[in-house]
């Protein structure tokens, strides 16, 4: 039996580009700030564990693959069994669900804890900060305040809680992380985490990720790409007071890391990033733009992969990281963008600016994919499909099944009980697809409410939450 809770809302060279031990010295230098010593390291595990059940952390672990392979298999289609208060804003993020209890985060830079059981509240909300007003902004889409956009991240060593909230303070815009107790609500510390940049101009969507006892944050910009703005990754300490890391997208400016799925990690607690548009177009130097990048635990370039057409996907805005980088198990990384092409990449080198492993066109894809071996599911935000492509033997990709929405439109995918689930946001429906066939098992209407942009369901402890602004209603 499975329970499902859904919360509504509405040029360089061709080489390889590993770097020596003298270049990561000399980049020590330029892409840090702060310093730490005598840091115990906390590198999480990537990969979802055999006896998962908890989801601490977009798409389940940091590996993003969004699959939840423990609870048991479904059997009958979801029944209405509680639903929560509502919310006091938009819920951007995807939900965490820890501890027999449910977390979601709003633009008005509130955080919530709901009882698993009974979506009873755990705690009084967290109203943390005032969030900024839309037209506090040089652009944007998210109104009419921007406040917590992305999925927050738990550490389930500790139970700590931790949200990255936009704020407006004496008329200024700024950015702070949040560290807060999930079993009381008590905000045990708070940390203002902006850097040399125009703070308006920045966005936090990315999901947090957590490695060697840091907690990562991405930014970008506000849609519309308005601004000096430019990608960034922190790395930001989860006990208060060290130094922060940081790295930011050696692009003049864009190259943002927003993808809803968020920053990456392996099991070493090294880091891949996949970045949006950059500002070189053809016949300029590489940027870094529309790259898979990855960087040590202290946020060192280690290594990159771009596309051979890199510099026409920044003109054409044909992000490569509209949708997070997934790790397969296997040695093996999995990316695809809004330019409609899948890369299937060697972990160990990366390649460069090259053709990646394997390549295959599959569909302009937004969000974040799901995996499941030997399968990955691929979201087709504009043709409102999910596509599977299989991973053959020999580093090659294939094309298989394609689910279309009945409704017309679909988001990112989650695996759980043996069965793909996804949303329709405008139909407020979500869909249950067998990922063996691609045939809908299920079609639930969903009552609380207009879902937001590419939201997708969090799985653990027997059920399926879906965050949004009008309630948790759950589904045995």
């Amino acid at each position: 039996m499975v329970a499902v809770a859904s919360l509504c809302a509405a040029g360089l060279s061709a080489c390889s580009s590993r770097a020596t031990t003298a270049e990561r010295a000399q980049k020590t230098s330029t892409t840090h700030a702060g310093t730490r010593s005598g840091t115990t390291s906390t590198r999480p595990t990537t990969s979802a564990p055999a006896t998962q059940t908890a989801w601490t952390t977009y798409g389940g672990n940091f590996a993003r693959t969004s699959v939840d392979t423990v609870d048991p298999v479904v059997q009958h289609a979801p029944v209405a069994a509680w639903t929560s208060v509502a919310p006091d804003g938009s819920v951007y993020g995807e939900p965490l669900i820890y501890g027999h209890g449910v977390f979601i985060a709003t633009e008005n830079d509130t955080v919530y804890g709901f009882s698993a059981t009974s979506g009873s509240p755990l705690w009084p909300p967290d109203h943390l900060a005032t969030p900024a007003p839309a037209s506090s902004l040089p652009c944007g889409d998210i109104r009419p305040t921007v406040g917590i956009t992305s999925t927050m991240v738990i550490d389930p060593s500790t139970g700590v809680l931790f949200a990255s909230a936009e704020t407006f303070s004496k008329g200024a815009v700024g950015h702070y992380l949040f560290a807060i107790d999930s079993s009381t609500g008590k905000v045990l510390w708070s940390r203002d985490v902006d850097q040399s940049w125009s703070s308006a101009t920045e966005l936090q969507r990315a999901g947090l990720g957590l490695s060697d006892g840091n907690v990562l944050i991405g930014f970008g910009g506000n849609y519309g790409d308005c601004g000096d703005y430019n990608g960034w990754i922190l790395a930001v300490p989860e006990s208060d007071g060290a130094g922060i890391f940081h790295y930011r997208v050696p692009t003049a400016r864009q190259g943002a890391i927003w993808a809803p799925g968020g920053v990456t990690v392996d099991s070493s607690g090294n880091v891949f990033v996949a970045t949006g548009n950059g500002s070189a177009g053809p016949g300029q130097g590489f940027d870094h733009g529309d790259s898979v990048i990855e960087l040590s635990p202290q946020l060192v370039e280690l290594q990159y992969f771009a596309p051979t057409n890199w510099a026409q996907d920044n003109v054409d805005d044909a992000d490569l990281g509209s949708s997070a980088p997934v790790l397969l198990g296997s040695g093996e990384l999995f990316v695809i963008g809004k330019q409609a092409t899948a890369y299937l990449l060697n972990v160990a080198s990366l390649g460069g600016i090259s053709g990646g492993a394997a390549s295959l066109g599959v569909c302009s894809s937004i969000g974040a994919s799901a995996y499941l071996s030997p399968h990955v599911y691929v979201v087709c935000n504009s043709q409102g499909s999910i596509a599977q492509v299989l991973l053959g033997p020999g580093n090659t990709l294939h094309r298989g099944w394609t689910w279309e929405s009945p409704t017309g439109a679909t988001s990112s995918p989650t695996i759980a009980g043996g069965v793909l689930w996804t949303i329709d946001p405008g139909a407020s429906t979500l869909y249950g697809v067998d990922p063996s066939s691609g045939t809908t098992r299920f079609s639930v209407a969903l009552h609380v409410g207009a879902l937001a942009h590419f939201v997708a369901p969090s799985a653990a402890e027997d059920m399926l939450v879906v965050a949004g602004a009008g309630g948790v209603e759950a589904f045995h």
